[in-house]
């Protein structure tokens, strides 16, 4: 496994994607707090993980990579 570089635009692109993502999982927090809704936990966890996982993508400039 190597770790393939990633152009600025995709990075750009990564960065909202992370921030969106954090967003969501703020959002269903929220829901879930106040009880419009009840959200199960791995919802708001795995789009706070994705967020995380974006963000960190956009900050290294790098993704792994199988097979080359």
């Amino acid at each position: 496994m190597s770790w393939a570089r990633i152009t600025v635009f995709l990075r750009l692109i990564c960065l909202m994607l992370g921030a969106g993502s954090i967003g969501v999982a703020w959002h269903l927090t929220r829901i879930g707090a106040s009880g419009i809704e009840d959200v199960p936990p791995p919802f708001i966890l795995l789009a706070g993980l994705t967020g995380l996982g974006f963000w960190g993508i956009a900050v290294v400039g790098r993704y792994p990579r199988r097979g080359v």
